[in-house]
């Protein structure tokens, strides 16, 4: 199964404790708003309300690219407030799992 499969698996099952286990343990995310860099350790607490919120939907979620070094992805998002973005997001693997996440986000009105 592919890395895309697993991480879109865990997220559609809102698997938070899965979601984790697939991140290096030095998985760093870089928030392209504010170009905060979030850590492993807090990803949890920063996105997990989020994320299982009944209200956060992804649609038309594909895979755009990836081998053993990378996986690209893109979506539309719903978030818990109502706006809808569409998300480009770009993991940089490590043995397996997410090391580096950036993504990339434009508001649209679907």
């Amino acid at each position: 199964m592919s890395f895309f499969d697993k991480w879109e698996a865990a997220i559609e099952n809102k698997d938070l404790d899965g979601m984790v286990e697939l991140m290096h343990p030095e998985c760093t995310m870089v928030l392209h708003s504010t170009g905060k860099v979030i850590r492993r350790d807090e990803w949890k607490e920063t996105f997990g309300r989020l994320i299982a919120s009944d209200k956060f939907k992804r649609d038309k979620n594909r895979c755009i690219y990836e081998n053993d070094d990378i996986m690209v992805s893109h979506s539309f998002v719903t978030f818990p407030n109502g706006t809808t973005d569409a998300v480009m997001y770009v993991g940089i693997l490590k043995d397996g799992k997410l090391f580096r996440v950036e993504t990339g986000s434009t508001p649209i009105n679907l």
